[in-house]
């Protein structure tokens, strides 16, 4: 007869536990805190064994030790902490925990005060590693923050029966150097900080795991850097690579792409809330959007002066002038603008002219256009850098294009001065002409890399071999070649289903093309003939699958189809990242190929699975950020912003009829700002998937109203897509029809191609409206 406890843990659904851990997977401890609470479970019997490093996540004995404590005091025993239950057993921990903070603060000053070098720490670490109280490889081991290294120490101080503070003595110092060893090939010869590795070598020689690189990932996500769906959390992904140089261009750090250790351990386990700045740069803000942004904050009269380069992040004037907006408005005065503070830019309406005539458009691109750099080419823009730095004004003799750079352009400015012109950082046309006159002889770097390609060619020709020089000389056309490739991947030879085309230098494709010629009887040379790079093209093989996805990436919308994948891994199987284990799963569903490539064919499977919409509890559409939940009516839910005032009504779906590729519902949103005239409300829709440049209908209490996103706001609008006349008059009567319906519905079409009818409630929205003029 099965126990009362085997009875209790076997009548807990498989959705709680999955609930519970996805629940205690976003608390993102730290070592130290998991370690309290381990120790807390081992105090109360309920855990027996001595872990450094517990895992709450995938260790069986550490999640039998919650599930037991979970029955001893009456919860639902999941194997996973509820936040109430891990502050519960960090309480039982509290005064042994004050006790070891103390000594722990005692002995990290002591350690401070040894002022080892970086060699001597590196010496340590590598003892450590030696004697197993750390598995990590990295080259700058920081022995102050860094949780693993704290961790090593203690563990080494635990085997020697010292008290483990997680700083080294200086006796236990010495008696880690007898243990050292010699060094291993991941530490780099010179032992300077400053002086980093190579990047990408230097993130491998940290050792970092699979489930690191998916935490940080996750982190970068969350944090704002990695936008939309990740395909891989290979550092050498292109959006992954992206949303790495978008966080160090946020630390002031160089914008390689790859991680240093000391980054990638930031972000593990020192992330902090990220500063204004931060925040800013997360944004990725269009430069379409940053013109429409310039132009309000000009005709709000906060920018003074020119400013020749349209850059938010470095560009002084541009902060001192957000400043001055932020200050006028009640603002924080950072001089980076919120998403908040973006959106309320660019519903400022322009006094000059509507955004429809030509010359609008016009003012709305950078009124400063004396130097126009984009006029010249590159071979023109090097020649200028070579004079600049010729002349001494530019010190790096590596030539950069970019003139607009900060860097250059405070160099700049000295040569105007020096040539008594106006310090704008930006060259007019004559300086420009003026240089170009002159520009000298080429900088040392150039020298080196025009000696350097001279010797490449020469060996390259040396070493051409007669198969190679008649391939090339065969000068099939990139379009060709690739049909060639098709062939070659049709035929199982090829693997890659991306497109390769470099069969003259690439080492795998010669091999392709050898086994091809070995296999049809062909002398093996590796470089094909005409008569075979023909035959291999009139097989018209199909499309490869990198390619099949493209092309329906261009029909239906990457982050629609990505989403819509998203959605459907996380319902289907707890997983929403990557995105291309989830295709592969569902390819091996359907019986295709699992090679993670979205093809139209397996979109319309896929579709058939039910996606099912999750609605949840309402929360606010416009104020992302920073705001606080007031008393909700039916249907409806109210919402203002702790730091301005502005206040949202909103709600979400309640049907959906037609194939939207969203488990999110469709949302409505009413807000208004304190300052605005009375009764005057902004009406917001976000509408799943919603086919850019398209016109939505709108029933409203029998009217019907037709609707368009631009500019990220949402306008009235007649059929060709121009505002509508007596736009107020409008959007009264909208306004009015949605408070005397039960109900409302918008009709759209999506980036699939399928019309969807939403349809929304309207009950309590009354009640709202007027909570919404009273909080505002």
């Amino acid at each position: 007869m099965p126990s009362e406890k085997q009875k209790a843990i076997v009548g807990v659904a498989r959705e709680d536990v999955a609930q519970a851990r996805r629940a205690f997977s976003g608390y993102r401890l730290g070592l130290e805190r998991k370690l309290e609470v381990y120790r807390a479970l081992q105090e109360l019997g309920y855990a027996s064994e001595d872990l450094e490093v517990p895992d709450f996540m995938l260790r069986k004995s550490t999640i039998q030790a919650v599930t037991d404590f979970q029955l001893a005091i009456g919860a639902k025993p999941t194997g996973f902490l509820t936040r109430e239950q891990f502050q519960s057993l960090q309480s039982v921990s509290e005064r042994p925990r004050l006790k070891v903070l103390k000594e722990s603060d005692n002995a990290k000053t002591a350690f401070e005060n040894l002022n080892l070098s970086c060699e001597a720490k590196r010496v340590l670490y590598r003892a450590l590693y030696s004697l197993g109280h750390t598995t990590r490889r990295t080259a700058f081991p920081d022995f102050l923050s860094d949780e693993n290294v704290i961790a090593g120490v203690a563990a080494f101080q635990n085997k020697i029966g010292a008290s483990a503070t997680g700083f080294l003595t200086k006796v236990q110092v010495r008696q880690l150097r007898i243990n050292a060893g010699k060094s291993y090939l991941w530490e780099h010869r010179e032992c300077t900080p400053d002086r980093m590795l190579f990047p990408m070598r230097e993130w491998y020689a940290g050792g970092y795991s699979d489930s690191d690189k998916q935490e940080i990932f996750d982190i970068l996500q969350k944090q704002g850097f990695l936008k939309g769906d990740r395909l891989s959390n290979s550092l050498s992904n292109s959006d992954n690579k992206k949303a790495v140089r978008s966080y160090q261009a946020s630390i002031g750090a160089e914008e390689t792409g790859y991680l240093t250790s000391r980054q990638a351990d930031g972000v593990l386990h020192g992330w902090q809330p990220l500063t204004p700045k931060q925040k800013w740069i997360a944004l990725e803000i269009s430069h379409e959007t940053k013109k429409k942004l310039y132009t309000a904050l000009f005709d709000l009269g906060h920018v003074r002066g020119a400013v020749p380069i349209i850059d938010f992040t470095f560009n002084e004037n541009l902060i001192r002038a957000v400043s001055s907006f932020q200050s006028l408005a009640g603002l924080p005065s950072t001089g980076y603008l919120t998403k908040s503070e973006v959106d309320r830019l660019l519903a400022h309406e322009i006094k000059f002219a509507s955004l429809e005539t030509s010359s609008a458009i016009a003012k709305w691109t950078n009124p400063v256009k004396a130097w126009r750099y984009e006029d010249y080419s590159t071979r023109e823009l090097t020649l200028i850098y070579r004079a600049l730095y010729n002349r001494g004004f530019f010190v790096n003799e590596g030539i950069t294009t970019d003139l607009t750079h900060p860097d250059l352009v405070r160099y700049i400015r000295k040569y105007q001065t020096y040539v008594a012109a106006n310090p704008t950082g930006y060259l007019t046309r004559k300086q420009i002409a003026d240089l170009l006159a002159d520009p000298g002889k080429p900088t040392p770097q150039e020298q080196r890399r025009t000696k350097r390609s001279g010797l490449l060619a020469a060996n390259a020709s040396k070493d051409l071999s007669p198969a190679r020089n008649s391939w090339q000389k065969l000068g099939y056309s990139l379009d060709e070649k690739r049909k060639i490739y098709r062939a070659l991947f049709h035929l199982g030879l090829a693997k890659s289903p991306e497109m390769i085309t470099d069969f003259s230098y690439r080492i795998n494709l010669i091999d392709v093309v050898r086994a091809y010629q070995k296999q049809n009887g062909f002398v093996p040379t590796g470089f094909l003939t005409s008569e075979q790079a023909v035959k291999l093209m009139s097989l018209k093989a199909p499309l490869l699958p990198s390619e099949q996805q493209e092309a329906f990436f261009q029909i239906s919308g990457r982050s629609a189809v990505l989403r819509f994948f998203r959605d459907l891994g996380l319902q289907e199987y707890g997983i929403n990242n990557p995105v291309s284990a989830i295709v592969k799963r569902i390819q091996a569903r359907f019986g295709y190929t699992a090679d993670g490539y979205v093809s139209s064919e397996l979109f319309e499977k896929a579709r058939t699975i039910p996606l099912q919409v999750v609605r949840g509890s309402r929360r606010p559409q416009t104020l992302y950020h920073d705001s606080e939940e007031r008393p909700a009516s039916k249907d409806w839910g109210l919402w203002k912003s702790r730091t301005e005032e502005l206040c949202e009504t909103s709600t979400y779906s309640i049907h959906e009829d037609g194939f939207t590729g969203s488990s999110s519902p469709a949302g409505v949103a009413l807000r208004r700002r304190s300052d605005w005239k009375q009764n005057t409300a902004n009406i917001s829709v976000r509408l799943r998937n919603w086919k850019p440049d398209t016109i939505a209908e709108m029933r409203v209490n029998g009217r019907r109203y037709l609707i368009k996103e631009a500019f990220g706001r949402t306008l009235l609008v007649s059929k060709d897509g121009l505002r509508v006349g007596n736009y107020s008059r409008n959007y009264s009567n909208l306004i009015s029809g949605m408070m005397r319906a039960n109900g409302f519905e918008i009709k759209y079409e999506t980036d699939f191609g399928t019309n969807v009818v939403v349809s929304f409630s309207a009950l309590g929205l009354t009640k709202q409206l007027r909570a919404l003029m009273n909080a505002c």
